[in-house]
């Protein structure tokens, strides 16, 4: 159960990465492999979406610059990573965590 959760957490934190398209070719068909696997993840990706879009309508994207802009999307995207990793219960959940943040930039 315990690896489940892992590989669920890991596809997790790949949703913004997903949509944004910065995932490279082979983990792009990774997480699709897996949300093909798990339809009620699909969900997850949608409302993920949902909140984006709401929160790039709120931006005033007419008074930024192209620079400004990627600027605020990556704060964006690092404040959201933030909101849904997980938190280490332990030594080798601190380990664990590293190792898959490692993996995965």
């Amino acid at each position: 159960m315990i690896e489940k959760n892992v590989s669920y957490n890991s596809f997790q934190k790949k949703i913004v990465p997903y949509l944004d398209g910065s995932l490279s070719k082979e983990e792009t068909a990774e997480f699709e492999a897996f949300v093909l696997t798990h339809p009620e993840f699909e969900n997850k990706i949608k409302e993920k979406r949902d909140e984006l879009e709401t929160i790039r309508a709120m931006i005033p994207a007419g008074l930024l610059t192209k620079e400004s802009q990627e600027s605020m999307e990556s704060e964006m995207r690092t404040s959201i990573y933030n909101l849904i990793k997980e938190e280490p219960r332990g030594f080798m959940d601190t380990v664990r965590i590293k190792w898959e943040d490692f993996l995965n930039n």
